[in-house]
């Protein structure tokens, strides 16, 4: 007779572990968005659209700059969020719409058309994205850590301005007891896109981030996690 053992056994053989789609994810620390514990938009949006077991995400943090480099050379599968490149594979619709805004002090508020004498600073990072294409008069900025950091030299007048996307400025300047004391000038607003290796492996990815993005659309379930995290969905 056949034994109960014998039937698992014949059971588990006849139905093979599904194999698992590895995904390397390289990603700058953005609060609120990559938090190091794991929460964050951006962790709680790819864990919906990548669930496990099917899929094994190993995430790695880089300076952004090193995040962007990594994915060109494909040494990375993915990363977010960036304006489109013919040097990528982009997700069809933009996962993120934001603001690029100038924080100055009240006393000196600051136009764009003033900054030739002035100095600014920007997320490292980010000067192709939210401060030279907006600020044509300024004739140099600096690169800091983050908003914090930013805020932190406005503060302490060793800078005349910070340029950045206005969530994570906001998100900085709600930490702060002197909010009040600084003027918030919006100079530009972008479209940033997830993005994937120009290979077949980022391709792959790509088509199934589209697809499961709009399940997730039509179940309600992308309008409930915008607004946990006070975003703008755009679509």
């Amino acid at each position: 007779p056949v034994t109960y053992i014998g039937l698992l056994f014949c059971a588990l053989i006849s139905f093979p572990a599904v194999a698992q789609i590895p995904i390397k994810w390289g990603t700058d620390y953005w609060q609120d968005y990559t938090n190091y514990d794991g929460s964050g938009f951006y962790n709680e949006l790819v864990h919906k659209i990548f669930p496990e077991p099917e899929y094994v995400i190993d995430i790695h943090y880089y300076p952004w700059k090193r995040a962007v480099n990594n994915i060109l050379q494909g040494t990375i599968d993915m990363t977010g969020a960036m304006y489109k490149t013919s040097e990528l594979y982009h997700s069809n619709r933009p996962v993120i719409i934001d603001r690029v805004v100038m924080v100055s002090h009240v006393d000196d508020a600051l136009k764009q058309d003033f900054l030739s004498d002035k100095l600014g600073a920007y997320r490292s990072g980010y000067e192709d994205m939210v401060f030279y294409p907006y600020l044509e008069e300024a004739t140099m900025g600096l690169e800091v850590e983050d908003s914090h950091k930013g805020l932190n030299l406005l503060a302490l007048k060793k800078i005349d301005f910070y340029v950045g996307a206005d969530s994570l400025v906001q998100s900085a300047l709600d930490e702060r007891d002197d909010k009040s004391e600084y003027e918030i000038t919006e100079i530009g607003s972008f479209e940033l896109y997830w993005s994937f290796a120009l290979n077949e492996h980022g391709l792959a990815l790509k088509t199934k981030f589209d697809e499961q993005i709009e399940i997730l659309r039509k179940q309600g379930v992308l309008a409930r996690l915008y607004h946990k995290y006070d975003l703008t969905m755009p679509f």
